[in-house]
């Protein structure tokens, strides 16, 4: 009860909802009494009491103590509470549970209650007690979890079920927010939490429990709402299960199901459905297969037919057959058939009855078409042309292999394999194509064959839109041989398909060009056969595609190495994408490319100068640098030193690989970067520009000059150094740029093979031949005659 100072009248609105005996005293007199204070003295109105004195009430020994001892206390705390006895009208007394507390007005408020009715009560409250303990045993009994959560998503009751299964313990449960029990995705979900709690009715709501581990338990929760009448109050009371053995059952028997209608949908012999009038309603792939259903039809104009009507049962003269399946006979069946769309085959099958409930519920036949079988010595016959075809292939791709190492210029190389490739009569014409200036469009280089004018007529990309999709776009994206088997049905080759068809094209291959991770372009060929390139082709196309691909990068790398005049291109390039021009203007310093290395895996290893940083402190910058797979310093001094970068891939170097040239150098200062790539002087410098600025679009072209390379720098064919293998300058020029040569060694052995992801004894064996070469070369020169 609140200390406020309440008045008489509301004291009266008090009262009037008080069960106990209510009575206001101002002085000695009652201002208010309520009726249940009337019926403990025994008045029948509570307004007889009304005016009358608190004295009249009790015996002259009980009102000495009460003036002596319990109104003194009453005024200096505020309350007393005790037992007394009053005397009732007709003069009987009566045991009083009396509580008195004084207003701040001065009212003082009594409350009695008998000694009987509070014995009532208490008997009342202790049948109560039990009455909850029991219903609490009875819950807590439940297996499943029972809970109880008002309007505003607050859990008021749960049985111990909700504590087991989720580990938390009865405490944690009341401090803990109801959300954190349902994983957060599923909160819109969670009755009460996202929607009113009276539109839940006959709901089932499958939510997953989270346990105090994190574990997610599913649970299936169901329940009503109900209002308490006497505060208008509504609450959800509801009840979980944990679903996890019936969901179990249900993925078991959706499994089993599935694994039932993928073995009806592959199942390598005809199925149909019949229903009890014998119509057929279903048809497997197979079956439609072996009827010929077209392909621009989705099903057969057979479902619905009766199969012992249809004509082309009827003309096998066995339509009778089929209707001892109504007698719940199983048949056995074998005859010629030609279907409604004209396909022959040879059906052998069998028919059985099925019953539902004892009724005939139709049936199931099961045919193979055995044509295949009586044709044996006409497939045998193609079997024998297909490995002879094949014997073909392999001998043209082996020859073309051992031309490709005689061709002086990537011009002859691509001319010398098309010109092969259409010359044999298992393909109609071929051409290969590069990227062009926007790495979208494939650009013709050469071609051969009769394509009239379809290289010119058709536009080929590498993304993912319609142009893209065919042979030539999958292979540039995948670097895998890609193929269109049936150009007439396959979808992916809609934006060419007119111009193939009339060509008399039936089928297209496309071989990427690849050489250590870089892609040189593509080889497309064609061939008037549907499915022209089987499994076997499409393997000798990749070892034909990866040896043009190694022949064009020797051709261009042995171009640009052994040319006595290159063309130098000078670019200067800024933007914070480049982390070079990042860090040499966060760091205040100068860097520049030392040498540059490709790893086993397509990879590069950098080697970068610094001055005037710290190296150590670029290196732990380094983890900024999208690509980067590893960076080591290989030399350090407080102001310089040299860095060594692994990136899983470089745009700029594999660019300049695949055009065939070669960076020279490259150097940052204050996030402006210039470099310098060395060309072959017959190089096109626009496409080398072109090509640059795919990769930096921002790039300038500050010079170009012819220069000629001194002696000592061309390595001159059949030289030492041109004996060398690739392997071996690789080892040589990642153990010289590492400081592997150096004393005391600024990189071990180890180290150098991880550069080149390599294992210590590969390293040391390319490192021990090329030296032996080297060496050779030098100290035998003198006696060669």
């Amino acid at each position: 009860m609140s200390d406020r100072a309440y008045g008489p009248v509301e004291w009266q609105e008090f009262g009037a909802a008080s069960i106990d005996g209510v009575g206001v005293l101002d002085g000695d007199e009652y201002v208010y009494t309520n009726r249940p204070f009337a019926d403990v003295y025994g008045y029948d109105e509570p307004d007889e009491l009304v005016g009358t004195t608190w004295q009249d009430r009790y015996e002259p020994g009980e009102r000495k103590r009460i003036e002596s001892e319990v109104l003194p206390q009453v005024h200096e705390e505020g309350h007393w509470r005790g037992e007394s006895v009053g005397r009732r009208r007709n003069g009987e007394t009566v045991p009083l549970e009396l509580s008195l507390r004084a207003t701040e007005n001065e009212l003082v408020v009594c409350v009695v209650r008998s000694v009987r009715e509070a014995s009532t009560l208490r008997r009342s409250d202790d049948e109560l007690r039990e009455e909850h303990r029991f219903l609490r045993e009875v819950v807590d009994a439940l297996d499943d979890i029972l809970y109880v959560y008002d309007e505003n998503g607050d859990l008021c009751l749960w049985n111990e079920a909700l504590t087991e299964t989720t580990g938390y313990t009865r405490a944690e449960i009341e401090a803990i927010d109801p959300k954190q029990l349902v994983p957060k995705e599923q909160h819109e979900y969670v009755p009460g939490l996202a929607e009113p709690v009276e539109s839940l009715d006959d709901r089932r709501i499958e939510l997953d429990l989270l346990t105090s581990s994190g574990e997610r338990i599913p649970h299936e929760f169901r329940g009503s709402t109900f209002e308490n009448p006497e505060t208008g109050r509504r609450f959800r009371c509801g009840i979980a299960w944990d679903i996890r053995d019936r969901l179990e059952r249900e993925r078991e028997l959706r499994t089993a199901r599935r694994f039932n209608e993928e073995l009806v949908e592959n199942a390598p012999f005809g199925m149909f459905r019949l229903d009890e009038d014998l119509r057929i309603t279903y048809e497997n792939p197979r079956a439609e297969e072996i009827i010929g259903l077209p392909d621009n039809e989705e099903s057969s104009s057979a479902i619905g037919a009766k199969i012992h009507e249809l004509p082309p049962i009827v003309e096998t003269g066995q339509a009778a057959l089929f209707t001892r399946l109504n007698d719940g006979e199983t048949i056995e069946f074998e005859f010629p058939f030609e279907s409604i769309y004209g396909k022959e085959a040879y059906f052998v099958g069998r028919g059985v009855p099925l019953y539902r409930d004892g009724e005939f519920d139709g049936a199931i036949l099961m045919a193979i078409d055995i044509s295949d079988r009586r044709r044996q010595e006409r497939n045998l016959e193609r079997q024998r042309d297909e490995l002879d075809t094949l014997n073909r292939i392999n001998d043209l791709l082996l020859e073309l292999t051992q031309e490709l190492l005689e061709s002086p210029t990537r011009e002859e190389l691509e001319r010398t394999v098309c010109k092969r490739l259409a010359a044999s009569t298992l393909y109609q014409f071929a051409w290969i194509g590069e990227l062009g200036a926007d790495n979208r469009r494939l650009v013709p280089r050469t071609s051969a064959g009769v394509d009239d004018g379809y290289v010119e007529a058709v536009t080929i990309t590498a993304d993912e839109t319609g142009t893209g999709q065919g042979p030539g776009g999958r292979a540039l994206r995948t670097k895998d041989v890609q193929v269109s088997q049936n150009i007439r049905t396959d979808p992916a080759f809609e934006p060419w398909r007119e111009a193939a068809l009339d060509r008399g094209i039936q089928s297209a291959a496309a071989v990427p060009l690849l050489h250590g991770g870089t892609r040189y372009g593509c080889l497309a060929v064609y061939s008037a056969r549907p499915f022209g390139f089987s499994q076997r082709e499409q393997a000798a196309f990749e070892v034909l595609g990866e040896a043009v691909g190694f022949a064009i990068h020797a051709i261009e790398t042995r171009r640009l190495l052994f040319a006595d005049a290159v063309l130098e291109l000078e670019f200067q390039f800024a933007g914070p994408d480049q982390f070079l021009l990042r860090h040499s203007e966060r760091f205040e310093c100068d860097l520049s490319v030392e040498g540059y290395v490709a790893t086993k895996s397509g990879g590069w290893s950098l080697y970068v100068g610094v001055e005037n940083a710290s190296p150590t402190a670029l290196c732990e910058a380094a983890a900024d640098i999208d690509t980067l797979e590893r960076v080591r310093v290989v030399r350090a001094a407080p102001d310089e030193g040299l860095l060594e970068y692994r990136f899983g891939e470089s745009p700029l170097l594999e660019t300049l690989a695949e055009a065939g040239v070669k960076l020279r150098s490259a150097a940052a200062t204050a996030g402006i970067g210039r470099f310098v790539v060395e060309a072959p002087r017959s190089a096109d410098v626009r496409e080398v520009v072109d090509r640059v600025r795919d990769v930096y679009p921002t790039a300038e072209l500050l010079a170009q000059h012819e220069r000629d390379r001194s002696v000592a720098a061309v390595a001159v064919p059949g030289g030492p150094f041109g004996d060398l293998t690739e392997c071996q300058r690789e080892a040589l020029e990642a153990a010289y740029r590492a400081g592997y040569f150096d004393w005391p060694r600024e990189s071990t052995a180890e180290e150098v093979a991880d550069s080149l992801e390599v294992s210590s004894p590969t390293l040391h064996r390319h490192l021990r031949r090329a030296e032996k070469r080297l060496l050779a070369a030098f100290f035998d020169a003198d006696s060669s005659p």
